[in-house]
């Protein structure tokens, strides 16, 4: 189990789209650094639940990617941007392997 951090903002802009989030990996090529996964954070329940470990925060249902390494402070997940142009959400507290 883990423990996961979801900022009051976070939560609101979350609420409004489901009840639900879901941390997966993205490949992204980082030029020099070569092949990366980098976590991101996407609203709603995941099409396949059985790949991901879940645990709540505060009402919210949080699923993760069964292979990520987790810092052991837990998950992080905020909200940036500015509310009149672009938000998005964060996640911070883990790492996939690549």
């Amino acid at each position: 189990m883990f423990k996961v951090e979801v900022s009051a903002d976070a939560r609101e802009f979350i609420l409004k789209k489901a009840e639900a989030v879901t941390v997966e990996a993205m490949m992204y090529c980082g030029g020099c650094f070569g092949l990366t996964m980098l976590p991101v954070v996407l609203a709603g329940e995941p099409s396949e639940p059985e790949d991901y470990d879940a645990a709540f925060a505060d009402g919210i249902k949080v699923y993760i990617l069964k292979w990520a390494v987790i810092d052991p402070a837990g998950v992080r997940i905020s909200l940036e941007g500015d509310r009149f142009v672009y938000q998005e959400l964060q996640v911070e507290g883990l790492r996939y392997p690549a």
